[in-house]
């Protein structure tokens, strides 16, 4: 008689199928989500460290030319510093805040005013050529231009609404006139803002530094405070903050000119006084911001509310300055 031998299987039930499976996609659903916000998180701290970088070059070189400004000391009239805010908003987009193009000129020592040293023979003519050129005029300072413009930096040309064949960026640029043309056409004049004209046309050609939309420099000016002494002959001083280039709503008409004898701010005139300090900020654009920017420019998306827009895609830098007293 032959053994029978029951047959016993052992397998998965349904419903046990059914837990594994509900158990498994939500592990899954998480893994992704926590791979979701990682991604987005590496984005914001990649954009952050690109926008710092760029705001560090602009404030860095911002602040030594204004470390080195250079006027003359004296009751002169001549003026040696403007600072103002343009009216023309150089074609940016109606659908967003745009700032208004900011300027500011002065004279400074600029430690960038010859052209490097090349092994090409023609450049090294150059830099002979550039290098006499500076030479042959009394001492070394130059005049230094700051702008903010929006314009393609590719093309060259200033934005235009609905143009889908220009990619304009919120642009700092900074020029640097040689001391030659400096002592010629710019040093010793009661209207320096008027002799810079011919240069504003150039201005366009020294780019710096690009995504930034917002520049904001505030003044402090040391004044005297009546009349001197009669005892000590000194005289008692006082200080006031004054914001001559400001890019937000409501900055226009803000003027800032300093000559010898006097300086004149906002339609306030501070006899024999003197800056102090200077307070640099700058707003720069992420690169998800000029993305956005760029689409509300072309018509593809409603453009957000400026509020929101400036606290999810902007990030703000400054630096206090200390400058030079008159020589």
């Amino acid at each position: 008689m032959k053994a029978q031998f029951s047959k016993i299987r052992h397998g998965f039930t349904l419903v046990e199928l059914i837990t594994a499976m509900a158990i498994t996609s939500i592990l899954v659903l998480a893994i992704m989500q926590l791979t979701n916000q990682g991604i987005a998180l590496w984005k914001v701290v990649q954009q952050d460290v690109s926008t710092a970088a760029s705001s560090r070059v602009a404030l860095q070189i911002m602040s030594r030319d204004m470390e080195s400004f250079q006027m003359a000391g004296g009751n002169n009239k001549y003026q040696w510093m403007y600072a103002k805010i343009n009216s023309d908003t150089s074609g940016a987009p109606k659908s967003l805040p745009i700032p208004k193009s900011a300027q500011c000129v002065f004279f400074a020592c600029a430690p960038d005013r010859n052209p490097s040293v090349s092994s090409s023979s023609s450049l090294r003519s150059n830099y002979r050529d550039a290098r006499a050129h500076n030479m042959e005029t009394q001492g070394d300072v130059n005049t230094i231009g700051y702008r903010l413009m929006y314009r393609d930096q590719i093309l060259n040309l200033p934005g235009r609404e609905g143009d889908e064949n220009t990619f304009p960026l919120f642009s700092l640029y900074r020029q640097v006139i040689s001391p030659r043309e400096t002592y010629e056409q710019l040093l010793g004049k009661e209207n320096m803002e008027q002799a810079y004209v011919p240069y504003e046309d150039k201005e366009e050609e020294n780019f710096l530094c690009e995504n930034i939309v917002e520049l904001s420099i505030i003044f402090t000016i040391q004044y005297p405070k009546g009349d001197a002494n009669a005892k000590t002959g000194r005289a008692s001083y006082e200080t006031v903050t004054v914001p001559v280039i400001s890019s937000r709503k409501g900055g226009s008409g803000r003027h800032l000119a300093v000559y010898g004898d006097r300086i004149e701010a906002n339609g306030q005139t501070y006899e024999n006084a003197r800056i102090q300090s200077a307070n640099l900020s700058i707003t720069v654009l992420t690169e998800e911001g000029v993305a956005l920017a760029e689409q509300v420019r072309r018509g593809r998306r409603r453009a957000p509310k400026p509020a929101d827009f400036f606290a999810r895609y902007t990030r703000s830098f400054s630096r206090l300055v200390a400058l030079p007293q008159p020589l």
